[in-house]
């Protein structure tokens, strides 16, 4: 129960961590992950997580591999194979080879072999921490293609660096002859082991297909346990277990090229699945290293061995070495520019600044530190591995907080918000469009569903453009309504077309709303309306009628007000003198509030009606909103990011309403 109680806490915080960056957004999600987990480890808990390191790398390396193998752009790949390359194989080589022997230097404690492995495990990078910065500045597009080919290769080139330095440790013994050949064959039969296994798995998948086995649940689960039976099984084989599941994933992005529902549909739940795995299993490690942190600190603090400000330079040392070889890596390599030719040695060098601030570390350094054995194979301690953790976690931070803070002064946020605002104009247009589109096709019968489907598109309308004024625009407008129901109520009384009994009390809970709203006191003193003794006796007359009647007359008198409200706020609408947003949502109520006027017993067709018209206007929309993506797109108006980005939610919304529908 305690360990269901911990896991629960743990992606509670991993919610939380989303929602603290919505509000601190100059600090990135996996620095406020680490502060949360530091600070689940102040309540008052009774269970302590005992982190298993075998565990620890199938549970999360294995899927987070997979994912980036599934998801890479194999045509930048190929493009930009010279550069990916020379920085996932040779500047990762580079590293371990160099920060190794820097560190054992630095760190008499360290064994070299255990200096090599803190080496292998720092020099992955992680592109998921740079691409958050995204939202914030504006990544130029080749050199995001880059880090992602580097960042996919060399966690696979790093964690085997990585396993055959701890190997070494552990065991004492080490050849580099031997342990040359014994890389590229484990690594070849990593690569070909997972290739035989996802195409074992296409072959179980179309059997079951042609079972009828269409079951979108059976196959997700399937996919959902290939990277950690891929992994298993190359550990058990003795190959690679890093490279068989990237290259099972890269394999695997080959899957979804048949045109059927049924692909299609895997296809989507697919994207959402593994979004949603891959934010909880990197927020996890994040929150992991934050609750070890506590301990792992005071085990370094009370080392007599290394002073506490001694062991805070090194982290920085550690990340001005792994910084600075990158970037004369960056500086010596040469990088295409598309068909450009290379720029003067300023304009390299800042490209290079931008390349080098770019190649954080994550997720794959803190779990392969994290999956450092406890025992050596004599039975002692593994050596100083709190302060390898210690080194990485710091590496970590500075490396994320130099990217946090260092690029947007280099890339230049002002132009990204302006492109930003420029984009989301163009977004709003769109829906604009489709809304006006829609009331082209509407007819009498679907009025009511299109207001329906207005709303819809507004609350899109209003998150684009976050407009903090927009309530207290609404507030206003609801008022004036207010206003125009007693005008209607008041020339109603003049000329005898109500009965003056149910306009009365319409009219006080009216004045009374009004003075709430506005403090008028014209409100307040017309809470007693009748202004003469024979209005008094005359109201006294009308209480007579029975309940039948008095309701009939309510009716009549409410659905007289609301056609006069509708007609005032369409005369406005028309006028363009107020956001189109804020009138439409006020149509929108006082339509269901008409729709409420409906007799009992034509309830149900309307309702019917209702569903039908707004199905048929929904379907028309998605098609408008498709058209006018695909304008914008021409138009220079949006990237085409944003447009694959807003034809996917198209399909997720078609998806949707044809599981709604059954058509």
């Amino acid at each position: 129960m305690e360990l269901f109680e911990y896991i629960l806490l743990m992606l509670a915080a991993v919610s939380l961590s989303n929602l603290v960056n919505r509000f601190i957004p100059s600090l990135s999600v996996p620095i406020i992950q680490i502060a949360l987990g530091m600070a689940l480890t102040w309540l008052p808990l009774h269970f302590e997580l005992e982190l298993n390191p075998e565990l620890f790398l199938l549970l999360f390396i294995a899927p987070l591999l997979f994912n980036d193998g599934r998801l890479a752009d194999k045509v930048a790949l190929w493009k930009l194979k010279k550069p990916i390359l020379l920085l996932a194989l040779g500047l990762v080589f580079l590293t371990v080879g160099v920060l190794g022997y820097f560190l054992h230097w630095l760190l008499p404690v360290l064994p070299l072999a255990a200096a090599f492995a803190l080496a292998a495990a720092l020099a992955p990078t992680d592109a998921i921490a740079v691409g958050a910065l995204e939202q914030k500045v504006k990544i130029p597009h080749q050199t995001m293609q880059i880090l992602e080919g580097e960042s996919l290769i060399n966690d696979a080139s790093g964690l085997v660096s990585f396993q055959f330095a701890v190997a070494a440790m552990v065991t004492g013994a080490f050849s580099f002859k031997t342990a040359s050949l014994s890389f590229i064959g484990i690594s070849l039969g990593g690569v070909v082991l997972g290739l035989v296994l996802t195409f074992i798995k296409y072959g179980i998948v179309r059997w079951l297909r042609r079972l009828g086995m269409e079951n979108v649940t059976l196959h997700m689960l399937i996919e959902i346990l290939t990277p950690f039976a891929i992994f298993m099984a190359a550990e058990e084989l003795g190959v690679n277990g890093i490279l068989a599941v990237v290259s099972a994933g890269i394999a695997h992005s080959f899957s979804y090229k048949q045109m059927n529902p049924e692909v299609a549909k895997l296809s989507v739940v697919s994207k959402s699945t593994w979004a949603v795995i891959i934010f909880v299993l990197n927020g996890l490690v994040f929150l992991l290293l934050g609750t070890q942190l506590p301990e792992i600190i005071k085990t370094v603090w009370n080392n007599p061995g290394i002073g506490n400000v001694q062991v805070i330079l090194y982290t920085l040392l550690l990340t001005a070495a792994v910084l600075g070889l990158r970037l004369i890596w960056m500086l010596v390599m040469d990088i295409p520019e598309g068909e450009e030719p290379r720029g003067p040695w300023k304009l390299e060098f800042k490209k290079a600044l931008i390349l080098t601030l770019s190649g954080v570390r994550g997720t794959i350094t803190l779990a392969s530190t994290m999956s450092l054995p406890f025992f050596l194979d004599d039975g002692s301690y593994f050596p100083a591995r709190d302060l390898i953790i210690f080194l990485a976690a710091g590496v970590i931070l500075w490396t994320l907080l130099a990217s946090n803070f260092l690029l947007p002064l280099l890339l230049g946020s002002d132009h990204e918000a302006e492109h930003n605002a420029e984009e989301a104009e163009a977004k709003i247009e769109i829906l604009r469009n489709v809304v006006a589109g829609l009331q082209e096709q509407a007819t009498d019968q679907s009025r009511m569903a299109l207001n329906h489907l207005t709303g819809t598109y507004n609350a899109r309308i209003r998150l684009l453009k976050k407009n903090e004024d927009a309530e207290e625009m609404e507030r206003k407008l609801g008022v004036t309504a207010l206003k125009w129901q007693r005008e209607y109520i008041m020339h109603a009384l003049k000329q005898h077309d109500v009965n003056p009994y149910t306009a009365y009390r319409y009219l006080n809970r009216l004045n009374r709303q009004l003075f709430i709203y506005t403090r008028d006191p014209q409100y307040k003193n017309d809470l007693i309306p009748f202004k003469s003794w024979e209005e008094i006796t005359g109201v006294i007359q009308q209480v007579r009628l029975n309940a039948q009647e008095r309701r009939e007359e309510s009716n009549r008198l409410q659905s007289g007000i609301f056609a006069y409200v509708l007609e005032q706020l369409r005369e406005l609408q028309n006028t363009g003198e107020m956001e189109p947003e804020v009138i439409s949502s006020l149509i929108l109520r006082y339509e269901r509030g008409r729709l409420r006027l409906t007799r009992q017993e034509s309830i149900s067709a309307t309702k019917r009606e209702f569903e039908e018209s707004l199905h048929e206007l929904s379907r028309a929309g998605i098609q408008l909103e498709r058209d006018h993506i695909q304008l914008m797109f021409e138009a220079g108006r949006i990237s085409r990011a944003s447009m694959k980005e807003m034809k996917r939610d198209i399909l997720f919304m078609e998806h949707d309403l044809r599981e709604e529908t059954g058509y």
